[in-house]
C-alpha cells in the first residue's frame, strides 16, 4: 500500500483544512492519520467526499483532548464516518451530496468549540513575541556586540539578514493572523452566522509575498555560494589583495596551528551589482619566524559605498580603540592600529590584520603603515572592476 506524507493546513483555517482533505480524496489519497505536522494518506480509488472538522470543547485546561465516544457515535448515526484526530482537531467525512446533516444546526453552539484554538493561538503569539524579545535583548546586552557587524553582514552576505527577518516576521504575522481570524470567526458564530469556509485570499497574498521574498534571498545565497572560488596566495592571481611576498616575506607557505588546519588561501565571493569580496589568510614560516596576514578586500559598485564601508571596518576591528586615521599617498582614506589597518581607494575598501615579529608596538605599527603604502601602489597598478 502506497503512503504519502504531506504537511496539513493550519488548525485555525478550518475551511482550508476541509477542502484540502477533500481534494486529496478526489486524487485518490485517503486520509489515514493526522500527526503533529504531517498528514498520512493511503492510496485508494478516487472518491468524492466532504470532510468536516470537529473541535474538542475543553471547559477546563486539564480536560482530555478527545471526543466523547457518545458524540462520535451520534455523528456516525447521522451518516458521518470518524476518520482521525489529534489534539483539538478531529475529522469526519461523508459522501458528497449524501444529504447527511451538518454537525451543527446552531452556529452559537459550535462557537464554544473554538475556545480551545483561541487559547492555543494566543499562547503561540505570546511565545513568538517573547522569543523575538529575547533575541533582541541578547544582541543588545552582548558586550562584544557591534552594530557595524550587521552592516558588514549585509555587504558580505546580503541575503542572510533579510531572510532571517522574513522568517521571524512570517512567524509573527502568522501567529497574529491566527488570533485575529479565530476571534473574527468566534464573534461571527456567536451572532448566529455559520462558519466562514471561504479561503482567506488576503492572507494568501501576504504568504505568497513572503515566500517570493524568501525565495529571492535563498536564490541570492545560492548564487553567491556557487560563484565562490578559492585561490592560492600568489601575486599572479590575487587581484586587489596583498600577499606577504610583496612585503618581503618569502618563507614557506603553511597553515595556522589550529583545529582543522586553517589553510592559507584567498576566497573570492561575488556581490550583487558586480562587486566582489576577497577574504584571505596567509601564513609563512622561515625558521622560527612566522608571519601571518588576514584580509578582507571589497570591490563595490561605487566610491561612495567604499567610503561608507571604511569607517564600518574600523568600528568592527578587534582592537578598534587603537585605530587612528593616517595619511597614505594613493589612498582616499586609511586608519591604522597596532595589528590592524583599513584602507579605501575608489571603489575598494580593505581590512588587514598583519602579525609580524617585532620588538615594540611602534615597530609593528610602522610595518602596518608600510603595508598600506604597498597596498596603495598595488591598487593603483591593478585596474578596478
Amino acid at each position: 500500500m502506497k503512503r504519502l506524507y504531506l504537511p496539513h493546513p493550519n488548525d485555525w483555517n478550518i475551511g482550508g483544512m476541509e477542502r484540502f482533505y477533500a481534494r486529496m480524496a478526489r486524487r485518490g489519497w485517503q486520509l489515514k492519520k493526522r500527526g503533529a505536522f504531517f498528514s498520512r494518506f493511503a492510496r485508494k480509488e478516487p472518491e468524492d467526499v466532504c470532510y468536516r472538522v470537529e473541535l474538542v470543547s475543553t471547559p477546563r485546561s486539564d480536560a482530555p483532548l478527545q471526543l466523547p465516544p457518545e458524540q462520535i457515535q451520534l455523528y456516525e448515526e447521522c451518516g458521518w464516518q470518524y476518520v482521525t484526530g489529534r489534539g483539538l482537531v478531529h475529522l469526519f467525512r461523508a459522501p458528497t451530496g449524501s444529504g447527511d446533516p451538518e454537525l451543527y444546526d446552531d452556529p452559537r453552539q459550535q462557537a464554544d468549540t473554538l475556545q480551545g484554538l483561541r487559547r492555543e493561538a494566543r499562547f503561540q503569539l505570546g511565545g513568538v513575541c517573547v522569543q523575538m524579545l529575547v533575541y533582541l535583548l541578547l544582541a543588545v546586552l552582548n558586550e562584544h556586540y557591534q552594530p557595524a557587524w550587521l552592516w558588514l553582514t549585509l555587504v558580505q552576505a546580503p541575503s542572510l539578514l533579510p531572510l532571517a527577518c522574513i522568517l521571524l516576521g512570517g512567524l509573527l504575522a502568522n501567529a497574529l493572523h491566527r488570533v485575529v481570524r479565530l476571534g473574527r470567526q468566534y464573534r461571527r458564530m456567536r451572532r448566529g452566522k455559520p462558519l466562514d469556509r471561504r479561503p482567506p485570499w488576503g492572507w494568501r497574498v501576504i504568504l505568497a509575498g513572503l515566500w517570493a521574498a524568501g525565495a529571492v534571498c535563498v536564490g541570492l545565497f545560492v548564487w553567491q555560494a556557487a560563484g565562490t572560488r578559492t585561490l592560492a596566495p600568489e601575486l599572479s592571481q590575487v587581484g586587489p589583495c596583498l600577499v606577504l611576498e610583496q612585503l618581503g616575506e618569502t618563507g614557506t607557505l603553511t597553515s595556522l596551528p589550529v583545529q582543522g588546519e586553517s589553510r592559507s588561501g584567498i576566497r573570492v565571493t561575488p556581490l550583487p551589482g558586480g562587486g566582489r569580496w576577497w577574504h584571505g589568510q596567509e601564513v609563512r614560516e622561515s625558521g622560527s619566524r612566522q608571519v601571518s596576514m588576514f584580509q578582507d578586500v571589497y570591490e563595490l559598485n561605487s566610491p561612495e559605498a567604499a567610503r561608507r564601508l571604511g569607517p564600518l571596518l574600523t568600528e568592527a576591528a578587534t582592537f578598534a580603540d587603537g585605530m587612528e586615521p593616517v595619511t597614505v599617498d594613493g589612498l582616499d582614506w586609511a586608519a591604522c592600529g597596532t595589528l590592524e589597518a583599513v584602507a579605501v581607494q575608489g571603489c575598494r575598501a580593505a581590512y588587514i590584520t598583519l602579525i609580524v615579529p617585532t620588538q615594540t608596538l611602534e615597530e609593528q605599527r610602522q610595518v602596518l603603515v608600510q603595508a598600506l603604502e604597498t597596498l596603495a601602489a598595488h591598487w593603483t597598478a591593478t585596474p578596478e572592476l
